[in-house]
């Protein structure tokens, strides 16, 4: 860990001493191993380094960036170079610099050192185990694509303004996907995933029968009715329509362009009363958990929109200051890229309603499980396909769809939302609930 710092140190001495203004060193280094499924089979397994080193200048009020995937003297060197000469073609901008160091408290849960010894024989090991159990809870079940992905490794930042950062993460994630076939039926295409910071936090063989379950029982799937109603809208297809477009909305440069409906509406009221929306940088094994951002600055937490009221846009150094204020540590980025505007963990209040009681207490409506379509997170358009849904008639779920739309404008439905679940799933860094709304355009096609 403090050769990475050397290392940044190295490269911010190197660029001050070639003339820059301000001078910025972002250096990974670690390891990543995966297992591919594809057509029901092991496609390929691989272990790779993700050593990488990013140089940020300023000089005269202009930009330079350049980056490297190596963290040696003489690369480092040649970056810093590229930098400084992308510097002096770019324009100059007077909301350019580096920010002021803040405190930083070390954030728990985000490192496994099990994750160390996890190799690409792990990786197969639970790819194969979610090949095995989807195919042994229901034989038509077919993997179209999937695997198991782990990384482990170091993130180090410096620079000429005092910032000085460094911290150890890991992360590991499964997926599955495809469908079931019953002769020449075919079942909505669906998939399933989980994610952890620690080895043992995933369970491959139960994600691949949750997934299992989900395709079979689409099967038989006909046409809906066409009406404007109610819709309960599952976590991941909440994640897309309803956070999605709040995460654009409360972006800082999004606001500055013009191009966030949450413009000049901060403590005013965008959504109903039940609906809480937070982000969450000290979520406790959040995927999206860190001590500090791109920048090197600690994240704050931030209520965003608390019990329907707008409370907070978030900012990088650059948003912030051309705000007159403090970045509050929403940059995000890697080694790669340089800094920009970005939620952490996002995280929507579960509700005092059980789903159960949210299905029992619609006369007819659809339960939406996936949502497969075009979110404008600008305007608040949504149109798209329902996937793996079921017709809900006198409180109980019905028959499973097929060939049904759902339409609308997020926007202009948050201040009509009808209830938030008391259930929750985590899907990477967003948590969100089961969200119905009523007045939505269900159109069968």
């Amino acid at each position: 860990m403090n050769d990475l710092l050397m290392i940044c140190d190295a490269a911010v001495e190197m660029a001050k001493s070639a003339g820059a203004d301000e001078a910025e060193a972002y250096a990974v280094t670690g390891r990543q191993v995966d297992a591919d499924l594809q057509k029901n089979d092991i496609q390929i397994a691989k272990s790779m380094g993700t050593d990488g080193l990013g140089i940020r200048v300023f000089r005269g009020g202009s930009l330079g960036f350049a980056y490297v995937n190596s963290l040696r003297e003489e690369d480092a060197r040649t970056s810093v170079e590229r930098a400084l000469g992308i510097a002096a073609a770019a324009p100059p901008d007077s909301h350019n610099g580096l920010p002021d160091p803040t405190p930083i408290s070390k954030r728990d849960g985000i490192f496994d050192p099990a994750m160390e010894s996890y190799g690409v024989e792990h990786a197969v090991e639970d790819a194969l185990a979610m090949l095995h159990a989807s195919r042994q809870y229901d034989e038509r079940v077919t993997i179209d694509g999937g695997g198991v992905a782990a990384e482990f490794g170091t993130k180090a930042i410096v620079s000429s303004k005092g910032v000085r950062a460094i911290e150890t993460e890991s992360s590991i994630y499964c997926y599955i996907m495809g469908m079931a076939r019953d002769g020449e039926e075919i079942s909505s295409f669906d998939y399933q995933f989980d994610s952890s910071r620690s080895a043992s936090g995933i369970d491959p063989a139960s994600v691949a029968r949750v997934f299992a379950a989900k395709v079979v029982d689409s099967l038989g799937a006909v046409k809906g009715e066409s009406f404007n109603g109610t819709v309960i809208l599952a976590p991941k297809a909440a994640a897309d329509i309803v956070v999605y477009p709040i995460e654009h909305s409360v972006n800082a440069s999004a606001v500055q362009k013009g191009t966030s409906r949450f413009c000049d509406l901060l403590g005013k009221s965008v959504a109903g009363d039940i609906l809480t929306v937070t982000d969450d940088a000290a979520l406790p094994g959040g995927f999206a958990t860190t001590s500090f951002d791109r920048e090197g600055i600690a994240p704050k937490t931030l209520p965003l929109v608390e019990s329907g009221v707008l409370r907070n846009y978030i900012f990088d150094s650059y948003t912030g200051r051309k705000d007159g204020r403090a970045s509050n540590g929403h940059a995000g980025g890697g080694a790669s890229s340089v800094p920009s505007v970005s939620t952490t963990n996002v995280v929507v209040k579960a509700g005092e309603t059980a789903l159960e009681d949210m299905i029992a207490g619609t006369d007819r409506g659809v339960l939406v499980t996936r949502f497969s379509g075009n979110v404008d997170p600008v305007s608040g358009d949504f149109s798209g396909v329902v996937k793996g849904g079921h017709m809900i008639r006198g409180g109980k779920l019905a028959e499973p769809l097929s060939g049904t739309m759902i339409a609308g404008d997020i926007f202009e439905l948050l201040p009509g939302i009808t209830a938030v679940s008391r259930e929750t799933e985590r899907l990477f860094s967003v948590v969100v609930p089961y969200i119905s709304f009523d007045g939505v355009t269900i159109t069968c096609g």
